[in-house]
């Protein structure tokens, strides 16, 4: 067949030539079809490289966005820093100052350019002064002076003011200068003076950071001033009130001195009177015991009932003059005080049997709780008064088959003497008062219970004199509780 193909080609040379046409043609035609096939696969591949790589410009221009804003937030916080430090050392510098100029001082150009500004100035309130002065020429001076005259008090009202403000529009012109601004610095609505800043260090617009710290540093300033105040307030009613205390202490030195004269008086009235009354009384005395004994003949029943009343009337009237003379011999230090070791255990034992029988009469128990012996230093004639008021006093103000508790404590180098009975006891408002002379008791239970209230104030002295404490503790209808202290002798003390 092959051999006809080419017979037939070699006697149709046309034929031939269209064949190879044809064959040539279908083999572009696959060839083409082949290309295009390559081509849109690339097309796509381009596609998809250009999507990529706009994706990736897209990422690259977030990156550098990203970058400078972080750079910008940088460079933000590191201002805020350098502004927070700048702010942290002046309050460092200036906490403890207390004069106006050496606070102002703290103001100095490294302040006003770390702020950002090249110059700065703080005029006073209240005379338009210069106080101090950074960068600013004398004619820029005389017009800010000139200025805040015209505008000072718009400037009560104003807490910070900028150039970007309608009343600062001829300052800033007259300075030319845009990069302004105005505070006034003061505390609870005093104004005491104007900072001003102006002229940026890099300029631009002035930004929030710089407006924030100025009006920080302006009310802290305004709190610095008003503590000055206070402490210039503060020292000269020192002076007043240290003026006003010598004045006192002068009158109540008179007065004490006075008091002294008047209690000398007293004291020598009383005991000029006491003295003047023991004659007659143990006169009296002596009388009423002989009618009372029927030393003059026999006397009638009622007569004598009367004699002993009186007999025994003058009893308490001798022993309150013997009182007021003790507080009189001891106020006036006349009475001789003869401290020594002596057995308090003992004391005590002695007083109780020799007051028994007025316990006894009113059915009272009388309790002991007293060690064998305890040494201590004290007047045994006069602890001896003490313990016989004390207990005297609580059979007074006991009622019947009552209970009376005398005990002594052992305490570092003291021995504390404890009377406490179950009686109608004490109103607190009372109880300060019952060593005052002649001080009685409110207590409706004890109105009608006689006595001179001399005793416990005899009591007081006495303790007074040895240098120990005495004080009570008492509750209305539960009883009351004397205590008093005395010191141990050493080897008492050491044996404890």
């Amino acid at each position: 067949m092959g051999i006809n193909i080419i017979n037939l080609l070699s006697k149709n040379p046309l034929l031939g030539i269209i064949l190879v046409l044809v064959i040539i043609i279908t083999a572009l035609f696959f060839y083409i079809i082949n290309k295009s096939q390559l081509i849109f696969i690339l097309k796509n591949d381009i596609d998809h490289l250009t999507t990529n790589i706009n994706e990736l410009d897209n990422q690259a221009k977030l990156i550098i966005k990203s970058d400078m804003e972080l750079k910008l937030y940088q460079e933000e916080v590191e201002d805020k820093l350098n502004k927070l430090t700048l702010l942290k050392n002046l309050i460092l510098s200036s906490i403890h100052i207390l004069d106006r100029e050496e606070l102002f001082l703290q103001l100095n150009e490294k302040i006003v350019n770390d702020l950002g500004f090249k110059k700065g100035a703080i005029l006073n309130f209240n005379d338009l002064e210069i106080t101090i002065n950074v960068g600013f020429c004398a004619e820029e001076i005389e017009t800010i002076k000139d200025f805040f005259t015209a505008k000072k008090q718009a400037l009560l009202t104003l807490p910070l003011i900028s150039a970007d403000s309608e009343i600062c529009e001829k300052l800033t012109f007259s300075l030319q200068s845009k990069d302004i601004l105005v505070a006034p610095i003061k505390a609870r609505e005093n104004i005491y003076s104007i900072f001003i800043l102006s002229n940026l260090v890099i300029p631009t617009d002035i930004r929030r950071a710089e407006k924030e710290i100025f009006s920080i540093i302006c009310m802290y300033l305004g709190q610095c001033l008003d503590n000055i105040t206070l402490f210039e307030e503060l020292y000269h009613n020192k002076d007043i009130l240290e003026k006003k205390i010598k004045e006192r202490t002068n009158e109540l030195v008179n007065s004490l001195r006075e008091i002294e004269v008047i209690s000398k008086t007293k004291s020598d009235f009383i005991s000029s009177v006491s003295h003047e009354l023991r004659t007659p009384l143990t006169s009296i005395k002596g009388f009423s015991s002989l009618l009372v004994d029927e030393k003059f003949g026999k006397l009638p029943l009622e007569a004598k009932k009367r004699l002993e009343k009186i007999d025994e009337n003058v009893d308490k009237l001798v022993d309150m003059v013997n009182t007021l003379l003790d507080i009189s011999r001891i106020e006036s230090g006349k009475m001789e005080v003869k401290i020594a070791p002596a057995d308090i255990a003992k004391l005590t034992k002695d007083v109780t049997d020799f007051l028994s029988p007025q316990a006894q009469e009113k059915q009272i128990e009388l309790k002991l709780n007293l060690p064998k012996a305890l040494n201590v230093y004290m007047d045994k004639h006069l602890i001896e008064r003490v313990l016989i008021n004390l207990i005297n006093n609580s059979l007074k103000f006991t009622p019947e088959k009552g209970t009376i508790t005398i005990s002594c404590i052992k305490e570092a180098n003291r021995a504390t003497l404890i009377i406490s009975d179950t009686g109608y006891g004490i109103a607190k408002d009372d109880i300060e008062k019952v060593f005052q002379e002649f001080y009685r008791t409110n207590n409706p239970k004890t109105k009608n219970i006689r006595g001179t209230g001399l005793g416990l104030s005899l009591v007081k002295r006495i303790i007074d004199t040895h240098k120990e404490n005495i004080w009570v503790e008492s509750e209305l209808g539960k009883g009351t509780s004397f205590y008093f202290t005395l010191k141990l002798e050493k080897n008492t003390e050491s044996n404890t």
